[in-house]
């Protein structure tokens, strides 16, 4: 009996295997490692190296560089990163002595803050108390008049008629006008470092201005228009009059440069 086997045409290949593909929850398991191990580099990084060191404080005088941090709320463990202008700004805003400028951060953990002191530079009396104002008419403290003789050494605003004088906050002044030549002439005292002669600033009329010094020289200014030239003038012919041996007395200096004197009566 004869056999017949199959030639090759009748021969078929099994398919070609192809290798198992990885589960893949295997990719979405590295990728959740790196994140925690990021975030594990993250927290190292801010509880070490980032975390803010000894602040810098530039500006301060009368306060401490402890009073001014602890205004500013970094007087405790603080991330670099949480830092911000906006609350220190608030944070300092509660100390109305104390005025936040700006910050500078340098990376990774160094933080600079700029500030100015507001200082008492005008007293006012009003309806039984005086207050105590800085140059921009901040209220920094008020009390019973006669009740207390720290700063009787500041001129006095007369004829201001406030409106509202709370701690804290600015003046309200009887007029707007009112308000822009106090600002314009306690400015330009304290710029040609005078404030110590003078005793009175009146503003009870804003176009007619006048101020007097310790030693009784009544100076009319006119309106607050070219206080630097007014001012400048008076301060130059009392310091004449001074060394002439004069005491006291009028000045017309209502147009700058220009001053009419008339001496105390004898």
């Amino acid at each position: 009996m004869s056999q017949q086997y199959p030639g090759n045409s009748g021969f078929m290949a099994p398919p070609p295997q192809t290798p198992p593909k990885a589960p893949a929850r295997t990719g979405v398991m590295t990728m959740l490692a790196m994140v925690v191990l990021i975030f594990a580099i993250l927290v190292i990084l801010n509880e070490t190296m980032l975390k803010i060191q000894p602040v810098a404080v530039v500006g301060n005088e009368r306060f401490t560089w402890e009073q001014v941090v602890t205004a500013a709320g970094l007087d405790r463990p603080t991330s670099y990163f949480t830092v911000n202008e906006q609350t220190i700004r608030r944070n300092m805003s509660a100390s109305h002595y104390l005025v936040f400028e700006r910050m500078e951060k340098q990376f990774p953990n160094r933080v600079t803050l700029y500030v100015h002191e507001r200082t008492p530079i005008a007293r006012v009396q009003d309806m039984g108390t005086e207050f105590v104002l800085d140059e921009e008419g901040m209220v920094l403290e008020n009390f019973a008049v006669g009740k207390e003789d720290a700063y009787d050494g500041l001129m006095y605003i007369t004829g201001l008629k406030p409106k509202d004088m709370r701690v804290g906050q600015i003046m309200q002044a009887g007029t707007v006008v009112q308000t822009e030549a106090f600002k314009a002439l306690v400015r330009e005292v304290i710029l040609q470092g005078i404030t110590d002669e003078i005793s009175e600033l009146n503003l009870a009329d804003p176009e007619n201005l006048y101020l007097i010094t310790v030693d009784q020289y009544t100076a009319h200014l006119g309106n607050a228009e070219n206080l630097r030239a007014k001012i400048g003038t008076v301060r130059a012919v009392t310091a004449y009059l001074r060394s002439e041996g004069y005491h006291g007395g009028m000045m017309e200096a209502n147009i700058p440069g220009e001053v009419i004197y008339s001496p105390l009566s004898p």
